[in-house]
């Protein structure tokens, strides 16, 4: 159960290795790992010439383990998870049949269970606080059903070039909304072709990358949403931006952003904000509870969070 692994490797067996290693926008991204193969299929680099992918052993030798894979929207932004569903001309890929992966829509890296929003020294806005650890817990009691009942766990939830999910990471191309005083990414982290023959290694031509496509309150389309992103009361990334005199602009690390609606059609009119406020999406007292309730409650049925972590969710509504 790889975890916000992107489309990169470990840099285990090499001499001196470093498996802490992980190639980002500005760092590491000369060292073994950060280069192809990026996918579980077996695949040719239009780059290099090679063909190679994450399986090609096991696939040959037909034993390859049952694999889920959960991203963050953070690793589409810094560790080229795109590369893990399409080739390297950019066009879709199919993954094996024992190969499931999931969006966890909208997350950034890490956070812990108790996290809050608040800024990290380094960035300029507050930081995401949305916790995976729910729909990891669901991912993996289905593949304990998977292993030991052959029951097949839910279908994939990724984004994809072909249903247009997965697209340009440029904000009209995503559809992510224009928010005052809150920039999107200006460019994100572009895998190249490594050329370690050479001392030091160089970098090559770049390899196509996208991000997941979002709606107008920047929630991706695409992958699992937390009940509370489902009935949401702030716009979450999964990356957030560097702030001035520390690379203003450029993606600050492992962190993602909360931006909270305004509470008002009144302030948001005034704050230029073209997402709906709060009093406009609930008006009545309950509304939100309610609808956090239905949400997780159709995660459950999708065998996408148990239910004693839906009851996490869901407020007193008596």
């Amino acid at each position: 159960m790889p975890h916000i692994s992107g489309g990169k490797k470990t840099f285990t067996n090499y001499r001196f290795s470093q498996p802490g290693r992980s190639p980002y926008e500005h760092a590491d991204m000369l060292y073994p790992g950060a280069d192809f193969p990026f996918t579980y299929p077996v695949i040719t680099d239009r780059l290099s010439g090679k063909k190679d992918g994450f399986l090609a052993r096991c696939l040959a030798a037909g034993n390859c383990p049952k694999i889920i894979k959960t991203d963050s929207e953070l690793e589409f932004y810094q560790q080229r998870a795109s590369l893990v569903v399409t080739d390297t001309q950019g066009r879709a890929l199919t993954m094996p049949g024992n190969v499931r992966l999931f969006l966890l829509s909208n997350l950034q890296h890490y956070s812990l269970a108790n996290a809050k929003s608040e800024m990290a020294k380094t960035c300029a806005y507050p930081t995401n606080p949305l916790n995976a650890g729910p729909s990891v817990r669901a991912l993996l009691v289905a593949m304990d059903g998977w292993i030991s009942k052959g029951a097949l766990p839910p279908n994939s939830r990724y984004p994809s070039r072909s249903n247009a999910t997965l697209v340009p990471p440029a904000i009209d191309k995503v559809g992510f909304p224009h928010i005052a005083g809150f920039a999107y990414p200006s460019r994100i982290a572009q895998p190249t072709l490594l050329k370690s023959d050479e001392m030091p290694p160089a970098k090559g031509p770049a390899y196509p990358v996208f991000v997941p496509k979002t709606d107008a309150d920047g929630r991706d389309l695409a992958g699992v949403r937390l009940p509370t992103l489902e009935v949401p009361a702030a716009t979450h990334t999964g990356w957030n931006v560097r702030k001035a005199g520390f690379g203003e602009g450029e993606l600050c690390d492992n962190n993602g952003s909360m931006i909270p609606f305004a509470a008002t059609r009144a302030e948001r009119l005034k704050n230029n904000d073209p997402r709906r406020s709060m009093a406009e999406r609930y008006p009545n007292d309950g509304d939100r509870a309610a609808a956090i309730a239905k949400a997780a409650q159709q995660l459950v049925r999708d065998r996408l969070l148990l239910e004693d972590d839906a009851k996490l969710f869901v407020p007193k509504l008596n």
